[in-house]
């Protein structure tokens, strides 16, 4: 019994030296690249985090789990399970991790999984793929490239432009000085205080952006659109769902269409526009207009014409004034 309970204990010390030395990573390697720099990380199961880091240094965390704990393990220990690739050159660094054998047959709760946490310089440039994870980013000042195959993006406090794509899951942006262009297959997406112009578009989910300054586009298959204190230009388009939001500014082209919802727009008053409206019923009121409308359908020039609004639905629509 007192052989028994002895294995016993060191099974278990050894466990937690396995697995519970350090929680937070597995190993972590440092770069010098300089500044402006370049980090391009690609891995095909696991996540990628991004963090500005005041410093020259560039310090990759390297995340190995299984059975959902992180092991203590060496870069040559992770290498017997997986190809990693890492080339610096210059300013750039490249970092590329995927399994020796893909093709081969794995239970899913013995495969190994490999994320990443990265804390590099603001002035970074960073190019994130991931087959199988999410991606989230923060506080970086140039542009950057992020992709997953299923898996939620969020990016946070960003001057550049931002690319985000992901198959399945939802896309939080926040705070991004630059243009944005987002999409994905299944997942809502969310923007917020964005200077720049904007592209959004999923298949199936919801679309909400606010306080955006700059040519905007969004487009759904099946689900909601809605906008908040939004300056520019605006196109949205749904198969399936209602439209609604205001304008503070419009300086462009206002068109929203939707096959299958209710549309419900407010614009600054006052405005030279060139109506082009229809649906179930209007609720338009027109000043100093000329051209033709009814019930239906409203076509014509309001204060002598001037930005285009396009407002199409099988429902019902709404514009007002501010």
């Amino acid at each position: 019994m007192k052989i028994h309970f002895a294995l016993v204990c060191l099974f278990l010390i050894c466990t937690v030296i396995t697995y519970a030395q350090d929680s937070r990573y597995s190993f972590k390697e440092s770069y010098d690249l300089g500044s402006p720099a370049q980090v391009s990380v690609s891995c095909s199961d696991g996540d990628i985090e991004v963090v500005a880091f005041e410093g020259k240094k560039t310090d990759i965390f390297f995340i190995v789990e299984k059975y959902n704990k992180v092991l203590t393990i060496s870069r040559q220990e992770l290498e017997k399970e997986f190809i990693v690739e890492v080339v610096q050159t210059g300013n750039s660094l490249s970092i590329v991790v995927k399994q020796r054998n893909e093709s081969a047959s794995f239970n899913w709760k013995d495969r190994m999984e490999v994320s990443f946490r990265l804390q590099v310089p603001k002035e970074t440039a960073c190019d994130l793929r991931t087959s199988d994870g999410n991606i989230s980013m923060k506080g970086l000042m140039r542009d950057q490239k992020l992709k997953t195959s299923d898996g939620n993006i969020e990016a946070n406090t960003i001057t550049g432009s931002l690319i985000a794509s992901t198959s399945d899951g939802n896309i939080n942006i926040q705070k991004i000085a630059g243009p944005v262009d987002l999409k994905t297959s299944d997942g809502n997406i969310r923007l917020d205080d964005i200077r720049g112009d904007a592209r959004a578009s999923t298949s199936d989910g919801n679309i909400s952006v606010s306080k955006i300054s700059g040519k905007i586009y969004l487009k759904t298959s099946d689900g909601d659109i809605t906008f908040g204190d939004v300056s520019g230009s605006l196109t949205a388009a749904t198969s399936d769902g209602n439209v609604n939001g205001n304008v503070v500014e419009l300086k462009g082209e206002l068109t929203i269409k939707t096959s299958d919802g209710n549309i419900s727009v407010a614009i600054p008053g006052n405005l030279g526009l060139d109506l082009n409206i229809k649906g179930e019923s209007l609720d338009v009121p027109l000043s100093n207009f000329t051209g033709q409308s009814d019930e239906k359908s409203i076509q014509g020039k309001s204060n002598g014409g001037g930005l285009a609004v396009n407002l199409t639905t099988s429902g019902n629509v709404k514009l007002s004034y501010r």
